[in-house]
C-alpha cells in the first residue's frame, strides 16, 4: 500500500500551480539583453539620419529667410534708390525699433547667427549686396549660406568647396 501511494499521482495543488505560473512569466536576463542590443543598434542607425533631416530643415528655413531678405532689399532699392544697411530698415523690428525676428526665425538662432547677418551692402554705382548667414552649432558642417543681388546662391561661401543651393 505504501508503494501505491508513492507512485500514485496527486493532482496539483494551488501552490504548485502558482509556482509553475510564476516561472513562466517575465523575461530572462538574456532575452532582455537581446532586446536592449537591438534597440541600441536601431538607435545608432536612426539618430544620424534624424540629425541629417534636422540639418536639412534648418538649411531650408535659412534659405527661405535669405530669399525674403533679398526680396525686401529689392523693394527697398526701388523706393530709396539704395540697398538697406540693416535688417531693421527692412522691417525686422518691433514697436520700439529694436531688431525682432519673430518666433519662427528665432528658433533658427541655434543653427545660424540670425542677428549677425552680414548684408555687405555696396552703394555703388551700381548698388549691390552679398549677404552671408553664418552657420553655428551642429549646422557648421553644412556651411555658411550666401546670396547676392545678382541671384548667386552659395553654400560654404568663401571656401574651396563652394556649392550652389
Amino acid at each position: 500500500m505504501l508503494r501505491q501511494q508513492q507512485f500514485k499521482r496527486c493532482p496539483l495543488g494551488v501552490d504548485d500551480l502558482a509556482l509553475r505560473a510564476g516561472r513562466a512569466r517575465g523575461f530572462t536576463l538574456i532575452e532582455l539583453m537581446i532586446v536592449v542590443a537591438i534597440v541600441g543598434i536601431l538607435a545608432g542607425i536612426a539618430y544620424p539620419s534624424y540629425m541629417d533631416h534636422v540639418r536639412k530643415g534648418n538649411r531650408a528655413k535659412a534659405q527661405a529667410f535669405l530669399m525674403d531678405v533679398a526680396q525686401r532689399q529689392q523693394n527697398y532699392l526701388i523706393v530709396h534708390r539704395q540697398y538697406a544697411e540693416s535688417l531693421t530698415q527692412l522691417g525686422f523690428k518691433d514697436a520700439s525699433g529694436a531688431l525682432y525676428m519673430g518666433p519662427e526665425l528665432s528658433s533658427l538662432s541655434s543653427a545660424y547667427n540670425m542677428t549677425g547677418l552680414n548684408l555687405r551692402v555696396d552703394q555703388g554705382p551700381p548698388p549691390a549686396f552679398n549677404m552671408k548667414l553664418s552657420a553655428t552649432g551642429m549646422q557648421t558642417s553644412d556651411g555658411d549660406l550666401c546670396l547676392s543681388n545678382t541671384g548667386g546662391r552659395l553654400r560654404h561661401c568663401e571656401a574651396t568647396e563652394e556649392t550652389m543651393w
